[in-house]
């Protein structure tokens, strides 16, 4: 019997409402009435309609780990911040959680994370302190794993020079992480083109290709059958550069940062429309078949999710304020249907 597909989750935590400018730009982007269906379920609606996103309060982590457990997922793939911001407040409290409750985690690490040729030691030290972790996730033969997010080249340009001269740091983190006794990392680049993808995972010496999202759609709202189409799409030209991570979609749609701009980023108005439970869980079965059939391609035996918690920009597995005013949970009921079948 070939081995059990790990599925993971990519999480973005900027819940946490006037912590951080991050984190009171999102409360906006989700404040109109006509986005407050895809609200976090812990969040708070005032009578002026202004909303109050709190993930950082007590018990709500402790709450999302029982829903991604239900699900089925195996890992939160946290998109990694300086440690004392608070976009890492639930990753500290994460690592530092005993591993009992069975979920475990990994890192994403956007490249200009590294601080360039000067600082890049102190982060190699931070992620190989996580990989000593018992729940960090690790992939074939025992490896961990890392995904790295790269940007427009911009970033490594300013700081490195070029491609090329990033691959010091993840020399030092392969080093540093063998010799400590942590394992040598399985790191997969997330780039949105397959190809471009591949040439900056040959010039670093990275292990596979990845994705973070799958961005398109029209103005008017793509239907589901469209997002599937660019995912399968997405899958074959991964397989046919380099061992692939694939990417499954769970939505995209942006048009909170339309309509209520955030200062780091302007996306377009195309997207999908918004997938029901049974279609999320449907895009997530496609996925799975397609490692099934290119395990050769696809070594890592894993899958990663957009998203957990992307609520303004589309994607998102965690429960929803109901209308009732409790969590909506159908999305993660359905996953769990499928997972637990598989």
């Amino acid at each position: 019997m070939s081995p059990r597909i790990s599925v993971g989750a990519i999480r973005w935590d900027a819940w946490h409402g006037a912590l951080s400018d991050v984190g009171e730009a999102v409360e906006r982007t989700l404040s109109p009435k006509q986005y407050h269906y895809r609200l976090p379920w812990f969040s708070q609606i005032s009578q002026d309609g202004t909303v109050r996103i709190r993930g950082d309060l007590p018990g709500v982590l402790e709450q999302e780990i029982v829903y991604a457990r239900r699900a089925g997922l195996d890992y939160w793939a946290f998109v990694t911040y300086p440690e004392d911001h608070p976009l890492s407040l639930p990753l500290r409290r994460f690592v530092d959680m005993p591993p009992k409750h069975g979920l475990r985690f990994c890192n994403i690490v956007e490249w200009e994370r590294f601080c360039g040729p000067d600082e890049y030691h102190r982060m190699v030290r931070r992620l190989v302190g996580y990989f000593s972790r018992p729940h960090y996730q690790r992939v074939r033969n025992n490896r961990p794993l890392v995904y790295l997010l790269a940007h427009e080249s911009r970033w490594v340009l300013q700081q490195w020079g070029s491609i090329d001269a990033f691959g010091r740091a993840i020399d030092s983190l392969r080093s540093v992480a063998v010799r400590t006794g942590a394992g040598n990392p399985y790191i997969a680049v997330m780039y949105f083109v397959p190809r471009e993808t591949e040439r900056i995972r040959r010039a670093i010496g990275a292990d596979a290709v990845s994705a973070y999202a799958l961005p398109g759609g029209t103005r008017e709202g793509a239907p589901f059958e469209l997002a599937l189409k660019e995912m399968h799409r997405l899958w074959q030209q991964m397989v046919e550069v380099a061992q692939a991570i694939p990417l499954v979609s769970w939505g995209w749609d942006p048009r909170p940062r339309v309509d209520t701009p955030v200062p780091w980023y302007q996306p377009g108005p195309e997207h999908y429309q918004t997938f029901t439970p049974e279609q999320c869980a449907l895009a997530l079965k496609e996925a799975l078949d397609f490692v099934r059939k290119r395990r050769d391609r696809c070594e890592a035996n894993t899958i990663i999710a957009y998203a957990w918690n992307e609520h303004d920009e589309g994607g998102w597995l965690c429960p929803t304020l109901g209308a009732n005013g409790k969590p909506d949970t159908r999305r993660v009921e359905a996953v769990g249907r499928l997972l637990r079948g598989n």
